[in-house]
């Protein structure tokens, strides 16, 4: 890369900055909570009180962001995150805060339900020690229990780093008793008997990302089925379950390439990219120790390998050029703040918008603190659009939601789509030299998301072994209001680099209690990178459940770095679709345009698991037959399939594994490469090409 920065010595955004100076230190919410060094820490474990639960702090509307200051002692505190709350330091470094620890666990009871919902939350710029009692094999380390959309980045651990949970023997049970497993579970004696376990068990985790990381002992990878890291240093990897892509991280474990077999013996599969494309690291909050405030913006590099927490002055910008945006601020406000050139810190909270963000002035930052929401507008527009001529830009930090419709008098069929696009980049119109630093635009920590918040006015508990095992095919009205939008994510513009997106049409609400079916909270595309924007870069990219191709790639010169996708659970087959007068489903996991020469892709995963309807997937990723497009460790793996069946006396689903099938991982022109789901339900199915 040519090294030409957008920005000027003095750290502003841009040289036509204009309006009055933004205070400094800022006025922060209660949502906001800055900690000193020795403060009352009873908040934390409040916080975490109300966060925690599946239930209620799943789709709560509340958020929190925990601000420690650096100090030259550490905070003695033991901090549990739940959903919606963010953890950060304050330092220039990440040794400047210490943290006793830090943790996320697992609150289900049921091992099969484990991490795979523990979302939305985040650590960053700290240095930690290990959980205060969890131990794997009598050594200790941070646990970080967690599947999609929960972040770990610029961190120091002292030991060890769990990535899953490993459940503990039940209080007051005997290892003399007979019935006593080697290891059991977080509940009372009578509940893992009823679990129907005598062995030790790793909860179901389907993480997770993790970035600019060291880890002075190992990782335990787990019971993890996937996970992607990025410039990451440790002195091991341990095993884990089926897929993990390392980008930039020296001595990670590799597996040799699979060609066209489809083999299922070699899971877990390695991908160890030795150094990074295009990267920039996100933005991050320091405070110094007169109470001011600056927004670090680390600067774009290229072919990275390892950690890097340097940072220079140059990349500093004083608070008095930041808004300090709270959810009571109105789009209007907020639009015309970008208009005088300045960044956007947006505070914990859900904030509705009337109008679409504009970002127009070159080297702008928004940064979302807390899993800040930013709604759609009712208009069917974007949250926010990037312009054509904004360089140099980062969107991170931030949760793009769909707005929710109400539903009235019409049909499903009669509703809008939504909007096009819920983040754009661009509209197409410009072109960009990919060799100069400052045309690259950076998404960080995006996490996008149709349908979820608002629960339905039929509830349909599975637990309940009376209820029938799928909701009947109706044209009776279900719900109040739906979201929806035609793509959560489009890029028009090239030179964009995407770091850990999480892009989810949600197949649930208030946990397992309330789920979507019928291809209810329409949404097509989960990623759209159109025919202009090439040089697009994924590092960590997460699409599940949207109903048409969930990623699709139009542009030339396109590389991913891992991706993890489910299909749709609701999928209607032809038969269902006819009934219910929805288009069926015929889409793939991860689609590259015929017309494309060149593009690559590492450790791309489909998974499926059709709930409800017979569906068959010819492929699970389709490319064009070139030369230049090449798919690395691409797998398939069959979840589940086929409702449901209470089993009495036992606090269990078991699915019969009957529906649905892909046909074959990848095909290449005419070409299909790999097995089908069918040959193995139990076992992932590799291959590239």
């Amino acid at each position: 890369l040519t090294s030409v920065s957008p920005y000027p010595v003095s750290g502003s955004a841009d040289s036509t900055l204009t309006g009055t100076l933004e205070a400094n230190p800022p006025r922060w919410p209660e949502t906001v909570k800055v900690l000193s060094q020795g403060a009352d820490y009873t908040v934390v474990d409040q916080i975490y009180e109300e966060m925690k639960s599946l239930d209620k702090g799943q789709f709560s509307k509340s958020r929190y962001a925990i601000l420690f200051e650096a100090s030259a002692t550490p905070h003695e505190v033991d901090v549990r995150l739940g959903y919606y709350t963010s953890v950060y330091g304050l330092g220039r470094h990440p040794s400047d805060t210490k943290v006793r620890s830090l943790t996320s666990t697992n609150e289900s009871p049921h091992p099969e339900l484990g991490s795979l919902q523990n979302f939305w939350r985040s650590a960053e710029n700290f240095h930690t020690g290990g959980h205060p009692s969890y131990s794997l094999d009598g050594e200790g380390g941070m646990l970080w229990a967690v599947s999609q959309a929960a972040p770990l980045r610029r961190v120091v651990v002292d030991h060890n780093l769990f990535l899953w949970y490993l459940r503990l023997p039940p209080a007051g049970v005997s290892s003399k008793d007979a019935r006593y497993p080697k290891q059991g579970v977080a509940l009372d004696y009578d509940g893992w008997v009823q679990l129907g376990y005598t062995d030790p068990i790793g909860d179901f985790a389907s993480g997770g990302y993790m970035a600019n990381v060291q880890v002075n002992g190992y990782v335990n990878l787990g019971s993890q089925q996937q996970f992607f890291a990025r410039n990451c240093v440790a002195k091991a990897w341990q095993k884990g379950a089926w897929n993990f892509v390392f980008v930039g991280c020296p001595g990670a474990p590799h597996s040799p390439g699979h060609g066209g077999h489809g083999g299922h013996a070699v899971a877990p599969v390695y991908s160890n990219v030795a150094s990074t494309k295009v990267v920039a690291e996100k933005p991050f909050i320091v405070k110094t120790p007169d109470g001011r405030y600056s927004l670090a913006v680390p600067a774009v590099a290229d072919a990275r390998c390892g950690v890097d927490f340097s940072l220079t002055e140059e990349e500093l910008r004083d608070f008095s050029r930041v808004f300090v945006a709270q959810p009571r601020h109105t789009a209007a406000e907020i639009n015309g703040k970008l208009a005088e050139g300045k960044d956007i810190v947006f505070c914990p909270g859900i904030y509705q918008l009337s109008e679409t963000l504009r970002v127009k002035h070159c080297g702008q930052v928004l940064l979302g603190l807390g899993f800040a929401t930013l709604v759609a507008p009712e208009t069917d527009m974007p949250c926010v659009q990037v312009a054509d001529e904004a360089t140099g830009i980062r969107i991170s930090g931030l949760m793009f939601e769909a707005f929710y419709r109400p539903l009235g008098s019409k049909s499903l069929g009669d509703l809008s789509p939504g909007p096009e696009a819920l983040l754009r980049m661009g509209t197409g119109e410009i072109t960009r030299d990919a060799s100069v630093a400052s045309s690259w635009n950076f998404i960080h920590d995006c996490f996008a998301r149709v349908g979820g918040q608002e629960a339905p006015l039929t509830a349909r508990d599975e637990l309940d072994g009376s209820r029938p095992a799928r909701r009947p095919q109706s044209q009776e009205q279900l719900f109040t209001s739906e979201a929806r939008c035609r793509s959560m994510v489009q890029i028009h513009q090239p030179c964009v680099v995407g770091d850990n997106l999480w892009l989810w049409r949600a197949d649930h609400w208030l946990s397992d209690q309330y789920l979507v079916y019928n291809h209810e909270n329409f949404c097509g595309n989960g990623l759209h990178v159109a025919r202009p924007a090439h040089h697009v870069t994924m590092y960590g990219l997460f699409v599940e459940h949207t109903l048409s191709d969930m990623t699709l790639w139009q542009g030339e010169d396109g590389v991913t770095y891992f991706y993890q996708s489910e299909l749709p659970y609701d999928a209607m087959d032809e038969a269902a679709g006819q009934t219910s007068r929805v288009a069926p489903f015929k889409a793939h996991g991860y689609l590259v345009d015929q017309a494309v020469q060149r593009h690559e892709a590492v450790g791309v995963g489909v998974y499926a698991y059709f709930r409800d309807h017979d569906v068959t997937v010819p492929a699970a990723i389709k490319v064009p037959d070139h030369d230049g497009v090449r798919i690395q460790n691409a797998l398939t793996k069959y979840l589940n399939g086929g409702p449901k069946t209470f089993v009495k006396g036992k606090c269990l689903l078991q699915c019969e594994k009957r529906y649905g099938r892909i046909q074959c991982i990848i095909q290449k022109g005419s070409r299909c490469v790999g097995s089908s789901t069918d040959a193995d339900k139990d076992k992932p199915h590799f291959a590239s090409a």
